[in-house]
């Protein structure tokens, strides 16, 4: 088996599906989270990423929040990102969630 995988926005519907599918897996299949809470607001508006194996397999997912959006949701913070993989996905990308920003410092050239 590769561990080769790709990381994209997810723009279309199905990718988009893709990413709820993992979220539900992981957050309320089995860690017990309320599927009520699992989805929110925040969903329409938030940047979705999709890592896929290479066979298209999703292994994980992270919603970026901006804005307004991150700072209501986090206390102030402008940005702020959640990220979880499937049983099969851990290695690139664990299974935890990012209450705060965890940016690079930016550079310019």
């Amino acid at each position: 088996m590769s561990d080769a995988f790709t990381v994209r926005v997810a723009e279309d519907p199905a990718d988009r599906e893709a990413c709820f599918a993992v979220r539900k897996e992981v957050f309320v299949a089995e860690q017990g989270v309320p599927e009520d809470i699992e989805y929110d607001a925040h969903d329409a508006d938030a940047v979705h990423l999709l890592a896929v194996a290479e066979d298209g397999t999703p292994l994980g997912t992270a919603r970026l929040l901006h804005g307004a959006a991150a700072a209501a949701k986090n206390g102030g913070d402008l940005a702020a990102g959640s990220s979880t993989a499937t049983p099969t996905g851990r290695s690139p990308c664990g299974s935890r969630r990012a209450t705060k920003s965890s940016r690079a410092p930016s550079t310019s050239r």
